[in-house]
């Protein structure tokens, strides 16, 4: 073959095969989360479909029907969600103790409901309420929320009762949740049994009284409640997967879950209230790359805030949604746990998640 024609036949296949593999470039598939764990509720059908839509894998039930919907949209089932049990509620300062009250409007005695649920909006909305995520001011509790102190239960009597029921509600289940096992005030109980407790922990481990070693302390127990439970769990039933939402938050170090033994450890990334892409991906690169610092089998999960109710203090719209997802999906997380879950399936919160997580 001639020369001259050789040579710009080449040319032109060079030429299409570059825009072949540009336009294949362009054209990358979305990355997308591997898996979803909702908090959220299997109603009926049509709903079951809509999660099932949107890439949810994992979701609590809370009877046979529930079971049965789960399973027929090829989601795991959980039993239902532990949370912390004790002989009486966590005890906070005096100071804490007066706001907590303010925030509650225990001061409204005769006030009807509705009307005592818009002073209480107000008052959160004056003193800056986070709702259990980091606190914006420096004195902020959970908004009607007092935990039980676990300290209190003695040899978890209480909690591996509550457990049993649980975990036995609903046959043909694979897991358990666990929530709410924090404290309210995101820093510790003052209870008698707890610095009763924290002065032992000081002699045994011939420590000094100081803020360090109180963070520590209250850390530690957080810690060994979590892990004794999950080990209860295994103990009744080997095959179970728990699920963890670490919340509330624990202010000397809001990332602690990874010391915990739990299957899948959900660790707060982005809160119901703007945080900022910065935070976000610094979290995403700690709850994923630091899964396994302490225990091999652990896998450490990104957790989202949203929340659309009606009335609420702030209401996550679909743009700050997506941005959050691409930001956690960039930062190298690949599996999702999001509350609530009646709000992931709402018309345009929707299309996100079946954007960053459903099925083609």
């Amino acid at each position: 073959m001639n020369i001259q024609v050789i040579i710009p036949a080449l040319l032109i296949a060079s030429l299409v095969s570059g825009c072949i593999c540009t336009q294949t470039a362009k054209q990358k598939p979305l990355q997308k989360f591997g898996r979803v764990f909702c908090w959220g509720k299997l109603t009926d059908e049509e709903t079951a479909q809509k999660y099932s839509e949107i890439g949810v894998t994992d979701i609590p039930v809370h009877n046979e029907k529930q079971l049965g919907l789960a399973l027929k949209y090829g989601m795991t089932p959980y039993c239902g969600t532990f949370t912390p049990r004790g002989k009486h509620g966590q005890v906070m300062s005096p100071e804490e103790e007066k706001h907590f009250a303010y925030i509650n409007a225990h001061d409204l005695k005769k006030i009807n409901r509705a009307g005592k649920k818009r002073i209480i909006d107000n008052r959160r909305i004056e003193m800056k309420h986070r709702y259990g995520g980091e606190p914006a001011v420096a004195l902020d509790t959970l908004s009607s929320v007092r935990i039980p102190c676990f300290l209190s239960d003695m040899n978890y009597e209480q909690s591996k009762k509550a457990l049993d029921k649980i975990c036995s509600r609903v046959k043909g289940v694979k897991g358990v949740f666990f929530d709410y096992i924090g404290y309210s005030n995101f820093k510790g109980c003052y209870c008698k049994d707890c610095l009763k407790a924290y002065k032992k922990y000081l002699a045994e481990k011939k420590l000094d009284d100081n803020q360090v070693n109180k963070n520590m302390f209250y850390r530690d127990m957080l810690v060994k409640y979590y892990n004794d439970m999950i080990d209860y769990v295994k103990s009744k039933h080997p095959d179970f997967k728990v699920v963890v939402h670490v919340y509330p938050t624990f202010l000397s170090e809001p990332l602690y879950g990874n010391r915990t033994k739990a299957d899948f450890c959900g660790q707060t990334v982005a809160w119901y209230f703007p945080w900022n892409t910065e935070k976000i991906a610094r979290y995403t690169r700690i709850t994923v790359d630091d899964q396994n610092k302490y225990f091999k089998d652990v896998q450490g999960v990104p957790f989202v805030g949203l929340n659309r109710k009606p009335g609420s203090l702030w209401i996550k719209d679909a743009t700050t949604l997506e941005k959050e997802l691409q930001v956690i999906l960039e930062t190298g997380g690949d599996v999702l746990m999001v509350c609530n879950g009646d709000d992931m399936i709402k018309p345009g919160i929707y299309e996100v998640f079946k954007k960053f997580c459903g099925k083609e």
